[in-house]
């Protein structure tokens, strides 16, 4: 009876969990689950001419063409199911290679006078030679070409170190000849990832974009914070920091493109493929140090894979309707501006889970994107912060630092607090609080801080509290 009784609760079981397989197969998936897996509208019709091909066949060996060496890499994981990602290991497909940390990559761009380190070195800019040439010239021709990120429901991360080896030797040989030089490509090479940018379908070359934007401003906010600024740089910075558009700001596509291999994706958990000796996590990993993102950022956000029941996946449609309602409004958050994104667990009762489901599936992965749109938050921080560096640098009939910073008004205020800038006169810093918070004083190490000279403040002011101290507040 015992053994009879067992194998009743057994078969139930069994149809039960069959139930729920089958019977979500035969429902129609709902409006938002079938839109987040539609891809983007492209309109380039030659591959050989988008940006993304080519940045993708970047360092291939200098007779073969970075856009036809890309768009093979590309074709290669729509004809391999189960690749993880871009095969470099091919013959000629990594001959410009570059393995070095950022810290190692001309670092006179740190220097506190970064364009007198460039003139000293300008005869070494001037007569470029081998990979640095090449480099250099394909670099160039990558940020004058079209861009449509073709990473969409794609496995796999582009190599990035070589580009910005090229990004930074692009600017710095401009100023090494000419202010006026370095300016203007400085103009050109933020124009150009503010469009990667916004136009970008997935996180990694949304990360990529962020990460020259970045540097770009770290060399300006330098520039401006010099005793005696060049006019030049004064004239040409208003264009050029302005703070980012709703649309550079969208985690839209990104997330869709997550959600996309999440529910198509069944060989996640593969390994690659025998030729495949380099992991595409080394550049991931490359990319989330570059953009001192947390170490695991790029995997937290991966959907593992999916378990199975005799060669049956238990993840039932209601799980990706759950998820479809979830990245729908992790989208609404990133393009309404919210500081906070939405929870999972805020929204998971909206879908409708059985009792054996639940079982199976107890624990629901929840992919965690804060860090991507901080960071988005701390760019846009950063461009704030360089156009209010050239608006303390002229007159004005507001005399304290605090009151001028308020009078620009709520565009160029902090994206963290919603409140105005803050200052720091003993460090001569204006900053904002980041994304704790807390007013740390201008502390590089917890704000986002830039120099800043005031010439027409008066002597000691206190900063706005406008938010709460670390060093009186603890969490």
């Amino acid at each position: 009876m015992k053994h009879l009784i067992i194998s009743i609760v057994v078969i139930w079981a069994f149809f039960q969990l069959s139930s729920v397989i089958w019977s979500s197969k035969g429902q129609p998936p709902s409006g938002t689950f079938t839109r987040l897996l539609e891809p983007p509208q492209y309109h380039l019709t030659s591959p050989y001419e988008n940006g993304y091909y080519y940045l993708l066949g970047f360092s291939a060996d200098a007779s073969l063409d970075p856009a036809k060496i890309g768009h093979e890499m590309w074709l290669e994981t729509i004809a391999s199911h189960g690749t993880r990602g871009f095969d470099y290991s091919k013959p000629g497909r990594s001959e410009l290679q570059i393995d070095r940390s950022l810290e190692e990559i001309l670092p006179s761009w740190n220097s506190e006078n970064p364009v007198s380190e460039f003139r000293n070195s300008s005869t070494r800019f001037q007569t470029l030679t081998g990979r640095d040439r090449i480099v250099f010239a394909r670099y160039e021709r990558l940020i004058s070409m079209p861009f449509e990120d073709m990473g969409f429901g794609h496995q796999g991360t582009p190599r990035f170190v070589e580009i910005f080896v090229g990004h930074r030797l692009y600017v710095a040989d401009g100023f090494s000849r000419q202010t006026a030089l370095g300016m203007q490509r400085l103009k050109n090479d933020m124009y150009a990832w503010r469009s990667i940018l916004r136009n970008a379908t997935t996180i990694t070359t949304k990360v990529m974009a962020e990460i020259v934007i970045t540097d770009d401003l770290r060399l300006l906010s330098t520039l401006l914070s010099q005793p005696i600024v060049n006019k030049t740089v004064l004239a040409m910075t208003s264009n050029i920091a302005l703070p980012l558009t709703a649309g550079e700001s969208s985690l839209r596509w990104p997330l869709q493109h997550q959600f996309r291999l999440g529910v198509h994706d069944e060989h996640r958990g593969e390994l690659t493929t025998d030729e495949q000796t380099e992991s595409p996590d080394t550049h991931e990993q490359w990319l989330a140090s570059a953009a001192r993102l947390p170490k695991q950022a790029f995997r937290q956000i991966a959907h593992p894979p999916g378990r199975s029941f005799l060669g049956i996946p238990l993840q039932t449609r209601e799980t990706w309707e759950m998820y479809a309602t979830y990245y729908d409004a992790m989208i609404h958050a990133t393009e309404a501006g919210q500081s906070a994104l939405p929870k999972l667990h805020e929204l998971a009762g909206t879908a409708r889970q059985g009792i054996v489901e639940t079982l199976v599936n107890p624990h629901s992965f929840e992919p965690n994107w804060d860090p991507f749109h901080h960071q988005l938050r701390e760019t846009d921080a950063r461009l704030r912060l360089a156009s209010l560096q050239i608006v303390l640098r002229g007159p004005s009939a507001q005399i304290t630092v605090p009151n001028r910073l308020a009078q620009v008004g709520s565009s160029y205020y902090d994206p963290f607090s919603g409140l105005p800038m803050l200052w720091s006169p003993t460090q001569q810093k204006i900053y904002s609080v980041g994304k704790d918070r807390y007013d740390d004083g201008g502390d590089s190490s917890f704000d986002i801080s830039v120099p800043a000279i005031a010439p027409f403040a008066p002597g000691p002011i206190k900063s706005q509290a406008v938010a709460p101290s670390r060093r009186t507040n603890h969490r």
